[in-house]
């Protein structure tokens, strides 16, 4: 990752001798250079000394503009860095010309050497491999005529990819007055402006608002922008109206935890202020960097509060960047679809989800052997990408991880999700359904591929109809499937639909294929078939299912609701409160019952998902509460790793993921029951 400053800026405020003197001149640069070195608002580096930021005089030349123009820019190419440009004071154009010439000490109308070229020194700026665009703000008379010659843009040393903005004063023909943009503009960046977003642009808005406080003169703007591969937008500001700019604090509960034990960790007697505002983040970040080691109770430490802080101040700026790139298309529910297709758990609903998100990406989603930063933000910036389908080569998203060497793990996260979709709509389902009281006599197959393609259907009779000869038909449904299939496509996930007082009972994924478990080699997923069933209610309880597969989805928490004892006591009290729609998401019964077949029985027609533990398994007190709570964000898909390491060694284990068993009705398995909602039996084709 970059550093904390990303951002340069040079104000010049020159007096020339040949003009009247501006009396507010060293005002107005001073100030307007505070408000663009303000963390909060500006962002930009302040810099002093030889090379300073801020250049104020009386006897300036042509040759210290263009020195410092070039120390500047020179800076903003190696951090590859937006760099902000101000010239105030006096310009003239030459006659018959709109060419603006920057005025200093020792400048004339009559000659034009002894002033600058202002169109020449941007488009030279803009026009310097590495920097990532240019704003200019030209207060002088003839402001207007700063704005450079598109053509020196569009054939220059980048081709043309290049990004420019100028914000003048007044009309190449037009005089202005006392400095009054620059005044005006720095109130503006200091108040904000209502409804403007998070951000400010050298835009119709910020024009807008200038005009209406500077009068006599036409306030204007430029741009050119032919960069399809910049981070973001050209802004100019943060705006301090905008809703996050409220407190100043930035930062969640996650990044203040992991920054407190870091800084306590480093000076056992330091504690983190109570707002961590931008400002707080980068002045610990730079004094982690460079701050006095003599009262250090462990230095490792201080490379550690130097790494937070970075991916906590990396976090803000990926935040604007996603607010920038995804605008409309950004909701809450978009944001909490890509922490899950990411890997990430639920995050708190009171929080800020995407900051939240980002933080969580940042410190905790880094994978342990990597040797290299914001691999968890790649991924999540990969997720949200391809849900909004911008994973393409111009996105400013895969901007962001070209930026910071994160290509391959972006590109990777992209690969995984479409690979898993792919694999996803591959499944064979395997049916029990006519499995009444005992076993079945038969099982029928289904190989579901996905689009509009109906699935292949299969049957062979169960002989014997017990556990071993449904595990034989198993293995001979998988044969029959792998046949159906052209190389190199695998078959990895198998649904086994059954009835409750099988699913009471039975792992499928212990059944026995050859010489190994189902489970062993395939992803296998429980349902009940009961949805399959051509009853006339079928169709209302699937788009039920489905409404509040849409509500789980949309919740910030953990959509688990607990029935124990007391509520099973009360089984009338349980029949209504379902009837009522009052258990609308997944319902998890925190005990094995004696009745559990009956209890699903109960609970399948209404609830999506259930989970309840094994007979043999020891909920003690809330712990299986609070093992689906830890792994939900996994589930469905844990419980095939959490199965397989049940085989392992287990005895010392109190519960575990591993011990819960589920039912889980998706959206897939969901839209293959479709065919099976009319009330009268259609059957799908079979295929021998």
């Amino acid at each position: 990752m970059t550093g904390p400053t990303a951002r340069h800026v040079l104000v010049i405020a020159a007096q020339c001798g040949s003009m009247v003197r501006l009396t507010r001149l060293g005002r107005a640069a001073r100030d307007l250079h505070a408000v663009l070195t303000d963390p909060v608002l500006g962002g930009c580096a302040r810099r002093i000394g030889a090379h300073r930021s801020l250049l104020i005089g009386d006897d300036l030349s042509p040759e210290d503009v263009r020195t410092a123009m070039g120390e500047a820019v020179a800076r903003a190419r190696a951090d590859s860095a937006v760099l902000i440009v101000a010239l105030l004071g006096h310009g003239f154009t030459p006659p018959q010309q709109t060419d603006l010439y920057y005025m200093v000490g020792g400048s004339t109308t009559e000659s034009t050497g002894s002033a600058v070229h202002v169109g020449q020194l941007l488009s030279d700026a803009a026009d310097t491999a590495g920097v990532d665009g240019v704003i200019a703000l030209v207060d002088t008379c003839h402001a207007g005529g700063a704005v450079p010659d598109a053509r020196r843009l569009a054939g220059g040393v980048r081709s043309g990819r290049a990004r420019l903005a100028v914000l003048t004063a007044a009309l190449a023909g037009q005089d202005a007055r006392d400095l009054k943009l620059t005044f005006a503009l720095t109130e503006v960046l200091r108040q904000g402006v209502a409804g403007a977003g998070s951000a400010l642009y050298v835009d119709r808005t910020l024009t807008g608002t200038l005009r209406e406080r500077v009068g006599g003169q036409a306030v204007g703007r430029a741009e050119y922008d032919n960069d399809p591969y910049a981070l973001q937008g050209l802004w100019l500001a943060r705006n301090a109206r905008h809703p996050a700019a409220g407190s100043g604090e930035c930062v969640g509960p996650l990044g203040r935890r992991v920054l407190r034990e870091a800084v306590e960790m480093w000076r056992r007697t330091a504690r983190i202020p109570e707002r961590l505002t931008l400002t707080v983040l980068e002045e610990l970040h730079d004094f982690a960097r460079t701050g006095r080691p003599g009262d250090e109770t462990e230095p490792l430490w201080r490379e550690r509060v130097a790494e937070v802080t970075t991916a906590l101040l990396e976090c803000v700026r990926v935040a604007d960047l996603v607010d920038d790139t995804l605008d409309d298309a950004l909701t809450s529910d978009l944001l909490r679809t890509a922490g899950r297709l990411a890997g990430f758990p639920p995050v708190p609903e009171d929080g800020a989800l995407l900051r939240d998100l980002l933080e969580y990406a940042a410190l905790r989603a880094q994978p342990a052997d990597s040797g290299r930063p914001g691999q968890g933000l790649a991924r999540f910036l990969a997720a949200l990408a391809d849900l909004a389908g911008l994973g393409t080569e111009h996105s400013p998203l895969r901007a962001w991880a070209r930026q910071h060497r994160l290509t391959t793990a972006f590109n990777d996260a992209l690969k995984d999700f479409t690979a898993d979709r792919e694999q996803q709509r591959l499944r064979l389902v395997i049916s029990l359904a006519g499995a009444w009281t005992g076993w079945p006599e038969e099982v029928e197959a289904y190989l579901v591929r996905g689009g509009a393609d109906r699935p292949a259907q299969w049957s062979t009779r169960c002989v014997p109809p017990d556990p071993v000869g449904v595990g034989l038909a198993i293995g001979k449904a998988l044969s029959w499937a792998r046949g159906q299939l052209p190389a190199p496509d695998l078959l990895v996930h198998v649904d086994v639909a059954a009835p409750a007082h099988l699913v009471a009972r039975w792992q499928p994924e212990e059944a026995m294929i050859g010489q190994h478990f189902l489970g062993a080699h395939h992803s296998v997923m429980v349902r009940w078939s009961g949805r399959l069933d051509p009853a006339a209610g079928n169709a209302e309880t699937n788009d039920a299912a489905r409404k509040s597969l849409q509500a789980m989805a949309a919740c910030g928490r953990v959509p688990v609701e607990w029935v124990d004892a007391g509520i099973l006591h009360d089984r009338p009290g349980l029949e209504f409160a379902l009837r009522a729609g009052q258990y609308a998401t997944a319902v998890g019964v925190d005990h094995h019952p004696e009745d559990l077949p009956d209890l699903l029985e109960l609970l399948l027609p209404y609830a999506p998902i259930v989970l309840w533990p094994r007979q043999d398994a020891r909920p003690a007190d809330d712990r299986l509460r609070r093992v689906v709570r830890q792994q939900w964000h996994t589930l469905p898909g844990g419980f095939v790793d959490a199965y397989r390491a049940r085989w392992k060694a287990h005895r010392d284990c109190l519960l575990c993921l591993g011990d819960i068993r589920a039912v889980w009705h998706d959206e897939y398995w969901l839209e293959f029951c479709r065919p099976f909602e009319r009330r009268v039996i259609s059957a799908l084709e079979e295929e021998s």
